[in-house]
């Protein structure tokens, strides 16, 4: 991401409900009647085996700068069962010196060693696939010129070539990173979206000729209205560049929403992700959709927390509103991989560094968190639940529950409180939210009965600062009826029995 811009057992029943009334969501009881299996939003789509990924961008970590080789950090990645990583990261891209392994001073970012050998072993260790974001926008630590573009292309083909020979796969390549923002390098680069793309013709069409079945992604932008580059930057991308398979689009909601300030209820701050993610599907996801392109989510933060004291940083509402994400991402067809901003350096990253330092945006200054080093925040926590699922699932549909309560925030819109998908593979899945107080009980006799993980807390705000942060349960379910704890995040697995 831009720098200047990153931002075991059930509750009683009768608990449940006190504190459901308290917190202002729903206050009867909530058991959800439907029959059969839950409503199918849309047919089956395929997924691809390297939907799940994460970037490894570790130039702009502050200390301890953390390999690609860390056992923590290779551990954090097989836990969670991500699938493939993006490298080298997101604006280093830009910047990358790959037969240095680090970042051109230009970039000023910290030095690393992060070679394709230390990619080489990152992906053995973890069994990922490489994206490769390329660098089209530096050579030699200057802004590359139309005098040495075909220098800068060979650069980058060398370095391909370098990883093919290495056995490394070759196959999604990026055309850079959010050249969308104005920032000098970028405007000296590529004055307009319209240079942009008359330049990445020139590569794409390079690019393919000696890697014909690659795949290629150039640059598309969620608009900002505090950037006016950023407003009219797809008219000129999306459709306009031959060769080009797919668009990337970074999703950090606060582009849309302007963050969460004091005075929002966090049931309240939860529910930006349906309205953002409705603005996003009409004003980009369509258009690209309709260009008959596909998706790359390759950079994706949630929330921003801009209360005065930082009171939702490293909270399970974090995670949930990360999962939530991933939820809507797996349920649209056109989006053939995501990747998470980052796999560590923040709160809502896939894993603590001993003390995470952050650079807050909207309070112009670094902050500190304390987590327990090497293990998985929030959202790796229930990411961990989607990774164990994507393993063996080769399609997806989105599902609804119409007959489940809704969440009403006293100062939003109300938005659904159970969410999911059913995945379909060798076996028969369902990852399912309740982003609600209470539980909620559900009867879905065709769900026959199976093996049911939860990752829940008892509260939105609950500090999660460890794995031992969030209540862990497993147990047999029965599709006749089986319950979503409150707050929770669940994979189901169907085992029928034999007959």
């Amino acid at each position: 991401m831009d720098r200047k811009h990153r931002r075991r057992r059930f509750p009683a029943v009768s608990r449940t409900l006190a504190a459901a009334c308290a917190y202002g969501c729903i206050c009867a009881a909530s058991i959800a009647q439907g029959a059969g299996l839950p409503k199918s939003l849309s047919p089956p789509h395929a997924i691809s085996p390297h939907f799940f990924g994460v970037n490894i961008e570790n130039s702009y970590m502050s200390p301890p700068v953390l390999g690609w080789t860390d056992p923590a950090l290779l551990r954090a990645i097989k836990a969670v069962g991500i699938q493939t990583v993006r490298f080298p990261g997101g604006d280093v891209g830009n910047y990358w010196d790959w037969q240095n392994g680090t970042v051109y001073p230009l970039g000023k970012a910290s030095k690393t060693q992060d070679s394709l050998g230390a990619l080489l072993d990152l992906t053995r260790a973890t069994g990922t696939y490489p994206i490769y974001n390329l660098n089209v926008m530096t050579l030699d630590n200057a802004i590359l010129r139309p005098a040495n573009l075909s220098q800068g292309i060979s650069n980058q083909l060398r370095m391909l070539d370098a990883a093919r020979g290495m056995t490394l796969p070759v196959a999604d390549l990026e055309l850079g990173n959010e050249f969308f923002w104005s920032s000098p390098d970028h405007d000296q680069a590529f004055p307009t979206a319209t240079d942009y793309a008359a330049e990445m013709e020139t590569w794409a069409a390079s690019l393919k000729q000696t890697y014909p079945h690659a795949r290629i992604a150039a640059v598309g932008s969620i608009p900002s209205s505090g950037d006016a580059r950023t407003q009219h930057w797809n008219d000129a991308v999306i459709g306009k560049i031959r060769n080009v398979d797919a668009v990337t689009l970074h999703r950090y909601d606060n582009i849309i929403d302007g963050g969460i300030w004091d005075g929002t209820a966090p049931d309240a701050a939860l529910g930006n992700v349906f309205t953002d993610w409705a603005k996003i599907v009409s004003g980009e996801v369509r258009p690209i959709e309709k260009a008959k392109l596909h998706i790359w989510i390759t950079e994706f933060g949630g929330l921003q927390d801009c209360t005065s004291k930082a009171s939702l940083t490293g909270t399970w509402l974090e995670g949930l509103y990360q999962a939530q994400m991933a939820v809507q991402f797996l349920s649209t067809a056109s989006i053939e991989q995501i990747e998470l901003y980052n796999v560590t350096g923040s709160t809502s990253s896939l894993m603590f560094q001993n003390t995470s330092s952050y650079w807050n945006a909207c309070q112009s200054k670094s902050m500190t968190f304390h987590g327990s080093f090497g293990d998985l925040t929030a959202t790796g926590q229930a990411y961990a639940l989607f990774g164990s699922a994507l393993k063996q699932a080769k399609a997806v549909s989105p599902l609804a529950f119409p007959e489940a309560p809704m969440v009403h925030p006293k100062s939003a819109p109300a938005y659904p409180a159970v969410t999911g998908v059913a995945l379909t593979g060798g076996i028969k899945q369902w990852l399912l939210l309740n982003l609600s107080s209470q539980a909620v009980t559900l009867h879905y006799p065709g769900m026959e009965q199976g093996t049911m993980e939860s990752v829940y807390a008892s509260s939105l705000t609950t500090m999660v600062t460890s794995n031992k942060g969030l209540t862990h349960a497993g147990h047999a379910y029965q599709g006749r009826s089986f319950t979503l704890p409150p707050f929770s995040v669940n994979r189901m697995v169907e085992q029928p029995p034999v007959r």
